[in-house]
């Protein structure tokens, strides 16, 4: 059996850590071997100590790098420099492990995840030596924009033409368009669909793909971008392929999907007619078919 280092970066994520740790238990008994590698910043609740207990008798470390806030004030920076110190210990470790384990620590992992999708991934990485990552899906339907590239579906970042927006658009106009409408629902059954980018809040790499890729958290232009863009892209100059895997279901936090109660009844509407095309058209045949 293979082997995997697993590692994930919690700010403030106690009240989710008990069953994102059940479910990364589950999912290590996979491998021969697992170890993980967690770090944190700018902790004010028991994330530190929860960690720290459930690492003992692990093999594993927990990197706490204090207060990052001060001089990295942006969000995505600090996620990028939290997750690059994981990677910086595993090397330094001189990790041999077959597959590199990235999860979240919040509320994407902290219900039941079917170990059979997790299988099937890990299978599917492992048939073709030219694949280099896989990621999650997700219930009830794919949220992770952001992180999402592909030529179709999301082929550049999402927020950006929603921060830019023009003066006469609403957020309201802009984020339907850029967001709501690419949240999809993409069967378990579905074959796994190859793309640029991707995360999901769970993704499998081959560690010797991974080695040489860093987190950045800004795009060229200095503004806040998904820090698993960069990452996945330096996998992809070195030629390793991507896909998400459709069976591999984690669940989508509520706050990032639509939310009837969020928006007026024209908007509310609008998504009503979205969703009963999407049951006759459905979305995600477009990523199926011949280019």
């Amino acid at each position: 059996m293979a082997s995997a280092v697993f590692t994930g970066v919690a700010r403030d994520c106690a009240p989710h850590l008990p069953a994102v740790l059940d479910n990364l238990d589950r999912l290590a008994r996979f491998y021969a071997h697992a170890r993980f590698v967690f770090a944190i910043s700018d902790c004010r609740d028991d994330t530190a100590a929860i960690l720290a207990r459930w690492l003992q008798g692990r093999a594993g470390t927990l990197i706490d790098l204090g207060a990052l806030e001060p001089t990295l004030p942006r969000r995505t920076e600090r996620i990028a420099a939290a997750r690059n110190a994981a990677l910086e210990a595993i090397a330094r470790d001189a990790d041999a492990s077959d597959h590199l384990v990235v999860a979240d620590l919040d509320d994407v992992l902290d219900r039941p995840i079917e170990t059979d999708g997790f299988r099937q991934a890990v299978g599917f990485l492992s048939g073709d030596a030219a694949r280099a990552g896989v990621f999650a899906n997700a219930l009830p339907r794919y949220y992770d924009i952001w992180a999402l590239r592909h030529d179709r579906w999301c082929p550049d970042d999402c927020w950006q033409p929603i921060w830019g927006r023009p003066a006469g658009e609403s957020f309201e106009t802009a984020k339907f368009r850029e967001v709501f409408s690419r949240q999809i629902v993409l069967p378990p059954d579905q074959p796994p669909v190859a793309v640029r980018s991707a995360f999901g809040g769970l993704a499998v790499y081959r560690l010797p793909a991974a080695r040489a890729a860093r987190y950045v958290g800004l795009d060229a232009q200095g503004r806040e971008a998904s820090e698993h863009v960069a990452f996945n892209a330096a996998i992809r100059a070195a030629g390793g392929t991507l896909h998400i895997v459709p069976a591999l279901q984690v669940h989508a936090p509520q706050q990032h999907l639509y939310q009837a109660a969020e928006f007026r009844w024209p908007w509310r509407f609008r998504m009503h007619a979205q969703r009963l095309v999407e049951r006759h058209r459905p979305p995600w045949r477009r990523l199926l078919a011949p280019a």
